[in-house]
């Protein structure tokens, strides 16, 4: 955050940004001492695996025109279809400044079929502009240069040493660091250790991903996403459980990038993108990945989906969209809904599935504490619905 010249028009706009500005360094410094002692005398703690971590890594040896033509006939029928979609089903406010800023220039690429501009963008998604609202760029980086100074390298190492303790944590120590490899798609950035580079936030996704694929009660089953993002989660669950479908619903923009992710992760598996297949259950068992419009919710077949998940993306919406997502959410899945929120939008939509009497019942609760080391921290809730529970 930057004070700018145009601030100066405005006193009382630059006196409150101002203030931000210095409670958000006060914060950096406070995070920067006390993880500092936290990892003092630890060896990952080496500012050189950010450096490392950073350097380029683009892969243009590949021709993607064919995989690109699909995914912008599927993008274009999916703009088209969703102006008269429900309202529940339009973008948020939030998402309509992001595409109205950062998403201009790969939404205009898209909708002309400009396919160089969009192997160019996409190529290099972690650090450009259209995976914006999807991958966040480091603190003191820029996109321009995606270089950082010492005290930024030094506050984003801690930031991730802590997360991976948390992943460790919560998976039991089950897992290596090298089980959070990604694909290497998209020109990532993270740390590497030990010969991993551990993308920005695939912590997480991973943990998310074993989290989902444990609610399965074998290994042919069938989960859905509500707001997959660029495909992270669903990385590591097609990756590590072959058998399993995975059905993602989304805004256009998200859609087409996750497309362009796990296809060129996954060329081995069949895709059903919007507008090539009516979504029946016969259409779902023949593919492997089925990438839709948030609106064909309203279209899936009743008890299709065995898990649905949702990080966030459920409690980004309206109450009303909320109730809509719900009805369907509810009428789809045989099994169980895991939701991850903040804790005031966790609480919320316990309380709408309480209101509205749908089959599911919460059946369990437990703090997320993937930002709590951050200052201030962030509060944030796992829940777990079950269908049909008592």
């Amino acid at each position: 955050m930057k004070l700018k010249s145009k601030h100066l028009r405005h006193p009382l706009r630059t006196a409150k940004l101002a203030k931000a500005l210095l409670a958000e360094r006060i914060n950096m410094a406070r995070f920067a001492d006390r993880g500092e002692r936290c990892f003092a005398g630890d060896p990952r703690f080496d500012l050189r695996s950010v450096t490392a971590g950073f350097a380029a890594r683009l892969d243009d040896r590949s021709a993607d025109a064919t995989l690109l033509e699909r995914i912008c006939t599927a993008y274009l029928k999916a703009v088209e279809t969703q102006q008269s979609a429900c309202e529940a089903y339009r973008a948020s406010e939030w998402w309509e400044q992001v595409r109205q800023g950062s998403l201009r220039p790969v939404m205009q690429a898209l909708l002309n079929r400009d396919i160089p501009a969009l192997q160019t963008m996409y190529r290099n998604f972690f650090r450009d502009p259209c995976s914006t609202g999807l991958i966040g760029v480091p603190y003191g980086a820029s996109r321009a240069r995606f270089s950082v100074k010492d005290v930024n390298r030094r506050f984003y190492l801690i930031d991730v040493l802590y997360r991976i303790d948390y992943w460790m944590a919560q998976t039991d120590g089950r897992f290596a660091l090298r089980d959070l490899a990604g694909p290497g798609v998209g020109n990532p950035f993270g740390v590497l250790m030990d010969g991993t580079l551990v993308e920005a936030g695939a912590e997480y996704r991973h943990y998310c991903a074993r989290r989902v694929a444990g609610l399965l009660d074998s290994e042919k089953g069938v989960v859905a996403e509500i707001g997959g993002g660029f495909g992270g989660m669903a990385y590591y669950l097609l990756r590590d459980r072959s058998g399993v479908t995975y059905l993602d619903f989304d805004v256009p923009e998200s859609l087409a990038l996750a497309s362009y992710y796990l296809m060129k992760a996954f060329p081995q598996l069949r895709f059903l993108l919007f507008g090539e297949e009516t979504l029946t259950k016969e259409a779902i068992a023949c593919a492997d990945v089925a990438l839709m419009p948030v609106f064909e919710l309203a279209t899936m077949p009743a008890g299709s989906v065995d898990v649905t998940f949702s990080s966030h993306a459920v409690s980004d919406i309206s109450l009303d969209a909320a109730a809509e997502y719900l009805r369907h959410i509810a009428r789809i899945t045989r099994s169980g809904f895991l939701f991850i929120g903040s804790n005031d939008a966790s609480q919320a939509l316990s309380d709408l599935i309480e209101r509205r009497g749908d089959s599911f019942r919460m059946v369990e609760t437990r703090s997320s504490g993937w930002h709590s080391h951050k200052i201030p921290p962030v509060d944030e809730t796992e829940c777990l619905f079950r269908a049909g529970a008592a």
